[in-house]
């Protein structure tokens, strides 16, 4: 089976899905929609690999979400868990200071990411990073890495992307690449940094069951909107949506090595 359209960033793994996971996959393989699912602990982490090795069409990313501050996390569990064949990286990393205002809580956070980071570079992974009102600091903390080990260099994916151009293009200079999600279908803000970006820097995602596009807003989201986001791309790029589907499609399986 070969993907027609990547969503890079779902949980399909979520109770949203415990009543119609089936149909929602289902639904993805009609449309030729490969996703990865992404883990946020130790149990939604495992879930994640376990529908990865059922379906053909499902791939996993495992870590710790960094507001996740219950657990601690066991970076020998994450190691075996992430040598798993289907996990193609490691995160839902990063930092998330939207609410946490604690001084200690942010430098806990910026631990935690350094420990996604060092494992990524370990296995030679790309990361899947979750950053809200912190771009200025993830930038700063990767570019600490970025030159550290001599047999995987720092790669990945800011998923969600809401952060400013400058910001953009700085993570662009690292070798890392953005997505858009469904919130690009009814706002404007993302304009400037889409027409932008380099197509061969940008990919789509759900997120999955958050923030469905339009015309879906307000509903529960799944991978088969995936396309809506790729048709709004393809209006502000003044692009051909089959040129952005096929250039996001390569992005995801290149970044990701899938």
């Amino acid at each position: 089976m070969k993907p027609k359209l990547f969503d890079i960033h779902s949980h399909l793994n979520f109770r949203d899905f415990d009543k119609d996971r089936e149909d929602v996959i289902r639904r993805m393989q009609e449309n030729g929609i490969w996703t990865i699912c992404v883990g946020a602990d130790k149990k939604t982490s495992q879930e994640c690999v376990e529908l990865a090795e059922k379906y053909e069409n499902i791939f996993a990313s495992v870590g710790l979400h960094p507001t996740d501050s219950d657990e601690k996390f066991s970076v020998d569990y994450y190691r075996e868990l992430a040598k798993h064949q289907k996990v193609m990286a490691i995160g839902e990393c990063g930092l998330d200071y939207y609410r946490i205002k604690n001084k200690e809580l942010r430098i806990k956070q910026k631990d935690l990411f350094k420990q996604h980071i060092e494992l990524a570079l370990e296995l030679n992974k790309p990361l899947m990073i979750h950053c809200r009102d912190a771009h200025n600091e993830v930038l700063e903390i990767l570019n600490s890495y970025s030159h550290c080990y001599s047999h995987s260099h720092l790669r990945g994916n800011i998923h969600f992307f809401s952060g400013a151009w400058e910001q953009a293009q700085k993570y662009f200079d690292l070798g890392f690449s953005i997505s858009f999600a469904g919130p690009i279908t009814f706002t404007n803000q993302y304009d400037e940094i889409i027409k932008n970006a380099p197509i061969d820097k940008i990919m789509i995602e759900t997120d999955s069951p958050f923030a469905a596009p339009a015309p879906y807003r307000g509903k529960r989201n799944e991978p088969a909107y995936v396309v809506e986001i790729a048709k709004k791309l393809a209006e502000i790029k003044n692009s051909s949506l089959e040129k952005i589907i096929e250039q996001t499609t390569r992005n995801a399986k290149e970044v990701f090595i899938i």
